[in-house]
């Protein structure tokens, strides 16, 4: 554990308006983190509306009302901080950090976008067109830019669970400022945030802050986001992506999950296998007799954005892999499965397990040394769980916790599970943002 991060330093406070406030406390340094989480994300959007928590993120991003004619930003930056905003499956987040003697000027910018962010006709369509060159960067134009946004699609039959997060075009060019300030109204109340502060700071000091800046925000009702569990597929899943940016053929393959909460030992398990098949220089599909033979590059995770635990929906193991061979994706799906058939059948070596739960739990460790960095996962294992604690225990679980019998039985889950492969074919023709063509195996 990192000095002074115990569990026991986490303090938490409900306002009569439902904000939930998360203090974590370290007196090492002299810096702060502040990060806000809404329970909105772009599986929450409403059908036809693609791409609304995103844009909505881009809308709130320039502040409140308050912090005109400015913006949020170039305060922040002015008082030595930095800031920015994300938008995931089940939540979106704006984040700051600075030293301590912002915290009072952050906690005062985030209550007044709370209140009062600035929606304005101009606004909207400044950011629709940001949005706009962002998917033509990011997407259209940029080699194997549909992935991972493939994978969900692929593996998913539920229409929220297929998102990606830039949403259509068409939507987008049709929202208007009622539609904005309705999804403002039905998710950006202070009952569906969580205020998380880390670092530097006094607890009982930052507790009268958040009271002082947060609390005569009026309570209001949420639009709760529709369940989002579906059964698991029955069948594999393929699409075919034809892609003219890029160089070489490219392979992704993705698996379910387990539930994060149902079934966290499991889930751990898979975060294992994942560091196990392809991260590091001694991966198993990286060095030897089941190596990728073939493959320029290839990356194993979990979770969509790889980060684990940061959505309460659906969620993927994915492996993606560009190869030179015309059957190199056929190689690297051999390789796979003859990895996993190993190690369902033998349990990994004790010595290799070791090593790699223990560089999965250090990277994990260093993450945790930002304040920046620790108010964002913090408040978001909070938001989706209930849990902010589990961001602190998660390397020791990891490391300590995953046994070679865990990580064969996840390995014999993914062999016999249904899967989604997306094969990446290099090409001229314009491909529009739907993919291509789709089989199923």
């Amino acid at each position: 554990m990192l000095a002074g991060m115990s569990r026991d330093q986490l303090h938490r406070l409900v306002l009569d308006n439902g904000l939930r406030v998360l203090l974590a406390p370290n007196p090492v340094g002299a810096s702060i983190g502040v990060a806000v989480h809404y329970g909105v994300g772009f599986r929450t959007e409403p059908e036809g509306r693609t791409g609304l928590a995103h844009l909505f993120e881009h809308l709130m991003f320039r502040g409140g009302r308050g912090a005109e004619p400015e913006g949020y930003l170039p305060r922040v930056q002015r008082a030595g901080g930095f800031g920015d905003a994300r938008t995931r499956q089940d939540v979106t987040v704006y984040h700051a950090a600075g030293p301590t003697s912002a915290l009072e000027m952050l906690l005062a910018l985030e209550a007044d976008r709370m209140r009062s962010p600035c929606i304005s006709a101009r606004n909207l369509r400044t950011q629709t067109a940001v949005i706009d060159e962002e998917i033509r960067l990011m997407v259209r134009n940029r080699p194997y830019g549909t992935h991972p946004w493939a994978l969900p699609r692929a593996l998913h039959r539920r229409s929220e669970n297929a998102r990606d997060g830039y949403g259509e075009t068409v939507d987008l060019a049709a929202f208007d400022l009622a539609l904005c300030e309705r999804f403002f109204a039905d998710h950006y109340g202070p009952g569906n945030a969580v205020v998380t502060v880390t670092g530097a700071f006094d607890r009982h000091t930052a507790e009268r802050l958040a009271r002082r800046h947060f609390e005569d925000l009026p309570a209001r009702a949420t639009v709760r986001s529709p369940d989002p569990h579906e059964p698991a597929p029955g069948e594999e899943r393929r699409l075919t992506v034809l892609d003219p940016h890029a160089g070489s053929p490219a392979v992704a393959v993705g698996y379910r999950m387990p539930d994060p909460v149902t079934e966290r030992a499991d889930y751990l398990a898979h975060l294992v296998l994942a560091a196990l098949l392809g991260q590091g220089r001694h991966a198993l599909l990286r060095r030897g007799p089941t190596a990728a033979a073939g493959a320029s590059s290839l990356s194993v995770g979990c979770g969509l954005f790889g980060l684990p635990l940061d959505t309460v929906g659906p969620d993927l193991l994915t492996l993606f892999a560009v190869h030179e061979h015309e059957r190199g994706a056929e190689h690297v799906l051999e390789a796979l499965d003859g990895t996993l058939e190993a190690l369902a059948t033998n349990e990994v070596a004790a010595g290799q397990l070791r090593a790699t739960t223990a560089r999965w739990a250090a990277r994990a460790m260093r993450e945790l040394g930002d304040p920046g960095t620790r108010a964002q996962l913090l408040g978001l294992r909070e938001t989706l769980f209930g849990e902010a604690e589990l961001t602190h225990a998660l390397p020791e679980l990891v490391r300590a916790g995953v046994t070679g019998e865990q990580v064969s039985r996840a390995a014999a889950r993914l062999r016999s599970s249904h899967r989604a492969v997306v094969r990446f074919v290099p090409g001229r023709q314009a491909v529009p943002r739907d993919i291509a063509r789709e089989t199923t195996a």
